[in-house]
């Protein structure tokens, strides 16, 4: 069944044109070799696989169907030029695999593939053999060159949905995957963030608590930003992410970057639209551990694993006093003005009255992180700017710069266990030693989707 016209995608944009032809990788070309027959494909999803072997056929056959129509999967088989023979010679398994597996349909470029698939086409990418991935540029830049090539689909006609689904060839799909986007295609979000749920490797099946303890420290983490009134409490996890499409172009796509690239594209889609949660099932990343990228729940585990004497450290829960107090001496300033205040007054003003705050190390801070002097700057502007000049200027990177500015203060950082006895944001039934990685994950993962 084909969308409704009015949640379609748009075509014409003008962002979307110039982003495409000046800033896309060139695999988005091929996207206008699809044939017309083959669609239009109404849901849109980009995978990036790196050493996954043959299983990743068989992960890439349970990509549930969507409720609009066909779909259209791009798996970007991706290895870098300095990768190893034991890579390269993984994503050869997974072509073959993938050969044997799903009917090649034809060839959209000499390394592009389209290939049947039971819940629409499959096209294969491979940036691995012939072309590699240069140097530092890793899992943002596959993920770049299959979101550019589903804006291109897009673009030309090919592909309806204004949403470009991404995930991980280790994250099994909900049933209801596709489904959970379709009362967002007409509002203003610029992206989706899916629930998640970090599931048992059967490979590896020791690693369970460790990937359950890192999830835990993620949860920590944007439940800290939530009581503290952040504007940026939100996720950054690439298997569990959708994006608009035409805000997708205003950011120029992913950033080529060997990790963080979903972080980097929510701190900029965040300035263009609403990140919206949804309330579904969740996706169920893998447990494995792993050294594709330099951080991550792959590289937290293989560091558990290296060296298991050593705790999971987080920010100390006074960080999020202090941001609490920040964000509550600017939101006066930014509604409340008054001429006989400026704001480092009202930062003072705020900070004495938590005893647990300090003002010379939060206003230390917030100069060290450049936070102060960028939101003086917006106030001092047209009141019908400030709202736009602040989330534009005071964006999730400078709230973590400020977090790490507070850290190197003297706040510190503390193992996991202590930080959730101590956090007030959170309430354990007992201490979290007592409790374990799976209840503490599970009483956080609700916490966290109350």
């Amino acid at each position: 069944m084909e969308p409704d016209g009015s949640h379609a995608f748009s075509r014409g944009d003008k962002a979307t044109g110039k982003y495409l032809s000046q800033h896309a990788e060139k695999e988005a070309d091929a996207a206008r070799n699809l044939p017309l027959a083959a669609g239009p494909f109404a849901h849109a999803l980009a995978i990036p696989a790196q050493a996954e072997g043959s299983a990743l056929a068989h992960r890439l056959s349970q990509v549930p169907t969507g409720p609009k129509g066909p779909t259209l999967i791009v798996a970007v088989i991706n290895a870098g030029v300095e990768a190893s023979d034991e890579v390269t010679q993984s994503n050869q398994r997974s072509l073959a695999a993938i050969d044997a597996h799903f009917e090649r349909i034809q060839s959209l470029a000499p390394h592009i593939h389209a290939h049947a698939h039971p819940s629409g086409q499959l096209i294969v990418i491979n940036r691995s053999d012939s072309t590699p991935l240069p140097r530092k540029q890793g899992v943002g830049l596959a993920r770049k060159i299959g979101c550019d090539f589903l804006l291109g689909a897009m673009e030309s006609g090919r592909l309806t949905t204004p949403w470009i689904h991404c995930s991980d060839a280790d994250t099994r799909l909900p049933a209801d995957y596709f489904e959970q986007a379709v009362p967002h295609l007409g509002d203003k979000a610029s992206a989706l963030l899916y629930r998640f749920r970090h599931r048992p490797d059967p490979h590896q099946p020791s690693t369970h608590s460790m990937a359950q303890e890192y999830e835990s420290s993620l949860r920590y983490y944007v439940l800290g930003l939530r009581s503290a009134r952040s504007p940026h409490a939100f996720h950054s996890v690439g298997s569990a992410l959708a994006i608009q499409a035409h805000s997708y172009a205003k950011v120029r796509g992913f950033p080529r970057k060997e990790a963080a690239e979903d972080f980097y594209i929510l701190n900029k889609l965040a300035k263009l639209g609403t990140i919206q949660s949804l309330n579904g099932s969740p996706v169920e990343p893998s447990s494995r551990s792993s050294n594709r990228v330099p951080f991550g729940t792959g590289a937290a585990i293989q560091k558990r694993l290296s060296a298991p004497q050593d705790p999971l450290q987080v920010y100390h829960p006074r960080v999020f006093r202090y941001l609490q107090v920040w964000q509550a001496a600017l939101t006066e300033q930014k509604t409340q003005p008054s001429p006989n205040q400026n704001l480092q007054s009202t930062v003072r003003e705020k900070a004495h009255a938590r005893s647990e705050v300090e003002p010379h190390r939060l206003l230390e801070a917030l100069k060290a992180s450049e936070m102060l002097p960028r939101a003086e700057r917006a106030l001092q502007g047209p009141a019908s700017t400030i709202a736009q000049a602040i989330r534009d200027n005071l964006d999730s990177f400078r709230t973590l710069k400020l977090i790490h500015a507070l850290r190197d203060s003297g706040l510190g950082q503390v193992p996991l266990a202590q930080a959730l006895d101590l956090a007030p944001f959170i309430a354990l039934p007992e201490n979290a030693e007592a409790l374990g990685a799976h209840k503490v994950c599970a009483r956080l993962e609700e916490l966290d989707y109350a």
